[in-house]
């Protein structure tokens, strides 16, 4: 790196980590960490959820996308965004009802302590796994760039991250996330504008619509037989369908996600950020779909013997996994690879960052404090929180690392929350949706919808079974719900709302 880069990235650091204690420096109860004592203004709640969902997932593995494939992942943004206005008004007002400091709070409230407690520990399980896969694909292109070691790089993100949360906890995630999400579209016009500005526009479209880079919508799948129409993930109903379950298991189920949401003055301030995100979400999605179809058109212009390439049946193919990280290294201006790569460091610490202060909070929240003696004092609560963000950053550290070599990275991700978020989602549908349900049996629902689709993703993975893998949370979902609808007797829905 040359001194302009490094001038920008020590410059992106010493912002990070002074707004980072700035804005946290003062807590002194778990109800501080977890939730900023529910004074975060709207605004900053909208740019931290944005810059989480971004994350590196999108920074580096959309463009992957649309440098290898075409456009058809915005269909699943489509549903996305209808899920958010079904989370804004069926579950936030829910949580809020039931003074949650962690949502499955909701649940102990709901049905009792044994669904609380197994929620808490799907969702510890599922984020460490899918925030160490996002970890995994920062932690990656920023060690192609700088070419060195990945276990360094990620030490690197890990402790810069773990600075600034260790202190602040969710008052400094969110105020850092909305730093990192302006760097990241930021840097991700700026390549995209210089990429389409070297290629010059009619080629850029020519060579893109030959290569078939410009399919928006499958209105037909893909595949025959009787399952023909249940076994592509990017035909548009599986795809909508898979949107919409998706963003409302990670919204309305997921901890990482929802906590932010608590941390807003009321509902309806929490409803306003959640809804007005997805006219931002699914735009930047298209923002990064259309840079890897400028790399794409970019380097068959000019070809390049050392583009990265990657075994696939015997064969040597372009790793587009790779595609972006590898431009960066390639040659372009030192002020666009400073902003690049900034984008890299705000993309992984903006998906760290909210993980380590959510799995400490259902952790101390969910699992300790029900056990331990109401006589315990704030300050060594909020020790205890910040001793589990220690430990949960070391965690997500190794995830990474043993996910390192995780195959195509977007769709990775997805597989991996796919097996535990249909029976989160199920449980919390439950709750709110009927009047039935258990404690004792919702234990085994759950268990029986994870089982259902950790098989159903084995049969697909081996080729024994012709469906598409996102089918996997809906299958997932029903199962857990109807096994949860055997009658009981606790409190409904309609009184925690």
């Amino acid at each position: 790196m040359g001194p302009l880069e490094i001038s920008i990235l020590t410059g992106y650091f010493v912002l990070i980590l002074s707004v980072g204690w700035l804005m946290g420096r003062h807590e002194t109860s778990v109800e501080d960490y977890f939730v900023g004592r529910r004074q975060i203004p709207w605004w900053a709640v909208l740019g931290s959820l944005v810059a989480t969902e971004v994350s590196a997932a999108t920074y580096l593995a959309v463009p992957a996308v649309g440098f290898s494939e075409n456009l058809t992942y915005l269909q699943f943004g489509v549903g996305s965004f209808f899920a958010r206005i079904f989370v804004a008004t069926v579950f936030i007002g829910a949580f809020y009802k039931a003074d949650c400091l962690s949502i499955y709070e909701y649940l102990q409230k709901r049905f009792g302590q044994s669904t609380q407690y197994t929620a808490s520990v799907y969702f510890l399980v599922t984020r460490i796994l899918a925030s160490g896969v996002r970890l995994m694909i920062a932690v990656t292109g920023f060690s192609v760039i700088l070419n060195i070691p990945f276990g360094w790089s990620l030490l690197l993100f890990g402790s810069i991250t773990l600075g600034y949360t260790f202190m602040g906890g969710i008052r400094s995630v969110i105020w850092t996330d909305c730093i990192q999400g302006i760097v990241f579209i930021a840097a991700g016009l700026a390549g995209a504008s210089w990429l389409l500005n070297e290629v010059g526009g009619s080629a850029f479209w020519q060579t893109a619509a030959e290569a078939g880079r410009w399919e928006l919508v499958r209105w037909v799948p893909e595949g025959s037989g009787p399952l023909g129409w249940f076994n592509d993930s990017q035909w548009v109903v599986t795809a909508i369908l898979f949107g919409f379950a998706s963003t409302v298991a990670a919204l309305g189920t997921d901890q990482d996600m929802a906590q932010r949401l608590l941390s807003s003055k009321s509902a309806r301030h929490a409803k306003r950020s959640l809804i007005v995100s997805g006219f931002i979400a699914l735009p930047v999605a298209g923002l990064f779909l259309f840079l890897g179809v400028a790399l794409y058109v970019y380097f068959q212009a000019n070809p390049d013997p050392d583009f990265p390439t990657k075994l696939v049946d015997g064969h040597e193919v372009p790793d587009s996994d790779k595609a972006f990280s590898y431009f960066m290294v390639t040659a372009i201006p030192a002020w666009l690879k400073g902003l690049l790569l900034t984008g890299v460091l705000a993309a992984a610490m903006s998906s760290l960052d909210s993980a380590m202060a959510a799995l400490s909070t259902s952790t101390v929240r969910d699992l300790l404090q029900p056990l331990m003696p109401r006589t315990t004092s704030a300050s060594r609560w909020l020790w205890t929180s910040r001793a589990f963000t220690v430990l949960f950053a070391i965690l997500l550290m190794l995830a990474a690392w043993f996910l390192r070599d995780g195959g195509k990275f977007l769709w990775l991700a997805f597989k991996i929350t796919s097996l535990t978020y249909g029976s989160l989602l199920g449980v919390f549908l439950l709750g709110i949706f009927s009047k039935r349900g258990s404690d004792r049996v919702n234990l085994w629902a759950m268990l029986a919808g994870t089982a259902l689709s950790a098989s159903g993703l084995w049969l697909i993975e081996t080729g024994a079974l012709p469906l598409a893998w996102t089918w996997l949370l809906l299958i997932g979902t029903s199962t857990t719900f109807l096994i949860g609808l055997i009658p009981h007797s606790g409190l409904s829905a309609k009184e925690l709302r």
